[in-house]
Formats: C-alpha cells, sequence, structure tokens
C-alpha cells in the first residue's frame, strides 16, 4: 500500500513539441542541454518529456488534434510519475520545434481553460523556428504563387492552418488578446524564440521571429555580426561559436572589398567551395524534378486525404475528464487509476521503442520532408543567384571542425540513451549524480562533458551564463527602429491577418534571438536534431540558450 504520508519531491517538468513530420527523437540534444544546463540550478527536480503520439504522418491531423494527443501524454505521464516515483508536476515549461510551436501554444489555451495552471506554474516558453503568424510566400514568381494556393492542400488539416487557409482561422485566434490560448501564454514567466535569418526553407525568419520584415534575403550585401564575447565550445573534433546574431550591429555594406563573406568555423568543404555546392545542386535538380518531386507529392496528397477523412470519424479526446481524474489523484490525495497507469507506463514503452528504432512510416516522412527542403533550396538558389553565399574556405583561421559531414549519428543516440530514466525516454535529473566535471581536488567545475568515442562535449556554463548577463537586456528588447538592416525595403506585404497577429504577439514581451547557421538545413540545425555533433554549431547555441534558462532560475 502506498505510504501517502512518504514526502514527494516536487518537479519542474519539460515539455518538448517535434514538428511536422517529425519524431520526439528530434529534439534530443535539446532534451540533454536542458537536463545538463538546470539541473543544478533548479530547486525542483528536472525531468524531460518527449511525446510520441502525433509522429511523422499523424502530424497532418492539424493542430487541435496534435495538442489534444500532446495533452493526454501530458497527464499520462503527470500520473505516472506520482505513482512510480512519489514525485509531484509543480513547475511546466513547453518547448516547440517548429510546428511544435504552434502544437504548444493550442495546447497552452486548453491547459488554461481546464483550470491546469491553477495547480501547476508555467515557467518558459520558447519555440525553435516556429511559423508564428503562419506560411507564405512572397516572390512574383510562378513558384511563390502556386506554393500559396497548393501548400495549403499537401499537409492535411495541418496545411489549410499553416496556411491560413482554414475556416476557424485558428492562427489569428491564438494570437487573439482574450482568448485562451492569448491568456494562457501570458502566464510564462519567459517567453523564447529562436530564428533562422537564412537557410531554413521551412520557415522563414519573418513567420519565427514575429515580423514583417524580411532583411537578409540578399545576403551578399550583408555583415553578418554576432554577440560580443560569446565563448567557444568543444563539440566532437570542433571549436565553435554560438551563432546569436546582434541585429544592432549587422548592416549593409555596398563596397564589395569590405565584404567579409559571413565565414563562419567549423564549415564543411561542400559547404564552402562554390564548384562543388553547385555542381551537387544541379545534379541533386535534375534528380528531383523528374523522379522524387512527383512521387513525394503524390504521396503527401495520399496521405492528406486520409488525414482529413480520418479525423472525421474518431471522437474527441476527453481531456477535461481525464483533467479531473488527474488533479484529485496527484494533487488533491487521492489515488491514481490503474488504467491511466497502464495506459501511462504503455506509453512509456513506446517512447523508448521509438527513440531506438524508427518506423517504416518514420522513413517515409522523413523522406518528404528532405526533399521538400531540397525542392525549396533549389528554388531558392536558382531564382537568387547567391553564388557567393559563402566565399572559399581554404584560409579559415579556425581549422578545427572543418570534418563534421563525417560525424557519426550513432554517438548521439548513444548518449541520448544513457540520460533516460527508468528505461523509458523521459529523461530525469539526479542532483546527486551530477554531469559537470570534477577537478583534483573534488571541487566542481562549471562545464560539463559527454565523452564518448574520444570526443568530447565540453561547454562552458560559467562562460555561457556571464555572456547571457551581458546580452540578456537586448535579447528582450525587440526595437526595429534600432536595427539597420530592418527598413522600409525590405518589408514584406503580409496580409492584414498577419500584421493583426505580429502586433497582438509582440505586444508579450518576449526574448527574442536571431540565428544564422551557414548550412545548407539551417531548419535542422538549429536543434541539431541529428545529434549534437552532426551540428556543432547548433549544439552550442542550444546551450547558451539553456544559460537564459539558467539565469531566470537563478535570480527567482
Amino acid at each position: 500500500m502506498e505510504n501517502k504520508h512518504e514526502a514527494e519531491e516536487n518537479v519542474h517538468l519539460f515539455v518538448l513539441i517535434h514538428g511536422l513530420w517529425g519524431s520526439p527523437n528530434h529534439l534530443q540534444t535539446v532534451e540533454k542541454a536542458v537536463v545538463n544546463s538546470l539541473a543544478e540550478v533548479s530547486e525542483e527536480r528536472i525531468v524531460t518529456l518527449k511525446p510520441s503520439s502525433f509522429r511523422f504522418w499523424k502530424t497532418y491531423d492539424g493542430i487541435p488534434r496534435c495538442a489534444s494527443k500532446v495533452i493526454a501524454d501530458l497527464f499520462y505521464e503527470i500520473e505516472t510519475l506520482k505513482k512510480n516515483h512519489k514525485s509531484k508536476v509543480s513547475k511546466i515549461s513547453i518547448v516547440g520545434y517548429s510546428l511544435g510551436g504552434l502544437i504548444s501554444r493550442y495546447m497552452i489555451g486548453v491547459l488554461y481553460e481546464l483550470g491546469f495552471f491553477d495547480e501547476v506554474q508555467p515557467v518558459f516558453f520558447s519555440t525553435f523556428a516556429t511559423p508564428h503568424i503562419g506560411v507564405r510566400f512572397f516572390k512574383k514568381g510562378l513558384f511563390d504563387k502556386t506554393a500559396n494556393i497548393v501548400g495549403r492542400y499537401l499537409f492535411g488539416s495541418t496545411g489549410l492552418e499553416l496556411f491560413l487557409g482554414d475556416s476557424a482561422h485558428l492562427l489569428e485566434e491564438m494570437a487573439t488578446p482574450g482568448s485562451r490560448y492569448f491568456e494562457g501564454l501570458k502566464l510564462f514567466e519567459m517567453r523564447l524564440l529562436l530564428a533562422n535569418i537564412k537557410n531554413d526553407r521551412s520557415v522563414a525568419f519573418f513567420t519565427s521571429y514575429i515580423t514583417e520584415y524580411s532583411p537578409f534575403d540578399q545576403m551578399d550585401s550583408i555583415n553578418i555580426n554576432y554577440l560580443k564575447d560569446l565563448p567557444s565550445s568543444k563539440v566532437g573534433s570542433a571549436t565553435v561559436w554560438p551563432k546569436f546574431v546582434d541585429l544592432r550591429q549587422s548592416h549593409r555594406i555596398t563596397d564589395v572589398k569590405s565584404r567579409s563573406g559571413n565565414k563562419q568555423e567549423a564549415t564543411s568543404f561542400i559547404r564552402s567551395n562554390k564548384l562543388v555546392r553547385w555542381t551537387l545542386l544541379l545534379s541533386a535538380t535534375v534528380v528531383l524534378l523528374p523522379v522524387y518531386i512527383p512521387l513525394i507529392i503524390s504521396l503527401s496528397l495520399y496521405v492528406s486525404g486520409y488525414s482529413m477523412v480520418k479525423i472525421r470519424c474518431l471522437s474527441p479526446l476527453d481531456l477535461s475528464g481525464h483533467w479531473e481524474a488527474v488533479k484529485e489523484a496527484v494533487f488533491h490525495g487521492g489515488t491514481i487509476d490503474s488504467k491511466h497507469a497502464e495506459q501511462g507506463e504503455s506509453r512509456r514503452q513506446e517512447r523508448l521503442h521509438l527513440a531506438r528504432h524508427e518506423s517504416f512510416k518514420g522513413d517515409t516522412s522523413n523522406l518528404t520532408e528532405n526533399v521538400m527542403e531540397n525542392m525549396l533550396l533549389a528554388e531558392d538558389k536558382l531564382a537568387n543567384d547567391q553564388t557567393n553565399l559563402v566565399e572559399e574556405n581554404e584560409e579559415d583561421e579556425n581549422e578545427e571542425g572543418n570534418n563534421t559531414e563525417n560525424v557519426d549519428d550513432r554517438d548521439s543516440e548513444d548518449d541520448d540513451n544513457n540520460e533516460s530514466a527508468n528505461d523509458t525516454d523521459t529523461a530525469i535529473s539526479k542532483q546527486e549524480e551530477s554531469p559537470l566535471l570534477s577537478d583534483k581536488d573534488g571541487q566542481r567545475k562549471s562545464v560539463f562533458s559527454s565523452l564518448f568515442k574520444k570526443k568530447p562535449l565540453v561547454i562552458s556554463t560559467a562562460e555561457n551564463d556571464k555572456a547571457i548577463e551581458e546580452h540578456l537586456a537586448q535579447l528582450k528588447s525587440y526595437v526595429p527602429e534600432e536595427y539597420p538592416l530592418f527598413s522600409e525595403d525590405v518589408k514584406l506585404p503580409v496580409l492584414d491577418t498577419q500584421k493583426r497577429m505580429i502586433d497582438n504577439l509582440n505586444s508579450l514581451d518576449w526574448v527574442k534571438i536571431a540565428v544564422y547557421h551557414d548550412s545548407f538545413n539551417a531548419h535542422d540545425g538549429i536543434v541539431a536534431r541529428r545529434g549534437a555533433k552532426t551540428n556543432p554549431k547548433g549544439t552550442c547555441t542550444i546551450y547558451l540558450w539553456a544559460s537564459i534558462l539558467r539565469q531566470h532560475l537563478k535570480d527567482r
């Protein structure tokens, strides 16, 4: 029999929500950063949950359906933590990647209406490359006009919502003051967003940064500057620096000779060599256009139609009834429902299995994502002849890290599995088993390291914290008038609906972080979704983001 007098441990639960075509594995690096960075400064045990119930093609089912599944996962996990670990969730933070950010905002509205935040304190809300004001293409060419029309039908109900073509006008409702979504979002102590300024074909800068400006379309005439004195990190064999862009110092140039080329360390040979880059791009275009693109579009249309029929046949989840059971059992001294406990454990095992073995559906959805991104890459490059985006990198002053293309993906899987608790993918921090290194005197250094295959991950939390103390005030301030690149000529003709969403969302306080990754796929890199060492610059950028969370917890 459970001892009701046994002391309960309070938990700060981080819910990490993946995006379109995605899976929980995409957020492994973010999960590591949260656990490693926050365990020593948090009064509560840090626990992470990466929901898997809407993975892969299920992301076509629409934002409301996906959010409902995440909420069900959340409730089952709260019950499982109570039953198996004698732990009570007292605080919650939510991190969304890409579409996951919109799912998160919908989820927050439902939780607000249920009264969830009366029992659990909301702390952090953060998004990585999320299309907060929808998806829209603004060029006058045939591709963009076609994409705006066809795009809404390619991704099921989710596509209609993303392209602002749904009858419910969901994204506008979610950004309307007084709505449950907006009021719930206001409750979080800190709201953060990270946006790629370039090389993200899935989510453009304007929508992820919540702005009507698009200043980075012509990178040849821009010098990118980063926040000063950001600390270096060692990720695998590469020494890299976080890529937080300083919008106050980045500027246009007119003299080609003064152009620095926006070169970065740890840039692959393929990326830095113009001839090789364009040869591969043209080769990929020849293959993609006649073969893969028609196949993938046909597959996506089929799944889209199937999804829209399916969700009409499904009954809505009883979230209200589930919450009442959770509230009584976890927060008011009741007993956990045995069926809920079984379901919670079953979902844990499902997530564990998924973390180790991708399915055929996962393979096909990943293929679809890659082809869509490559198609947009080809269109972008051919439309914007940017052959000088990255100059030859033969004289790169930082020689380390140029072999990042050869990083073994299996390293990240090994490490992520080691961080799981009780053979599930729910990572539970253990302060008594700190990941921090110790010096010879036994004193803990503010550096953590994961030694795998003789390629360490070494990041100084002390130096990251110092950098955040210096720059946080600037990151909290969104003043377009102070950004040289945010001029009238780069304002987009956004829809009236989008303009209202921008104004409403910007009425809230945000920590806004512009990120520049010189890579083919910055949408992948912003969360280092293939593992820490596959994108060293993305990894150290994520850990600097985590120091913002650390700073907030230390100041509370």
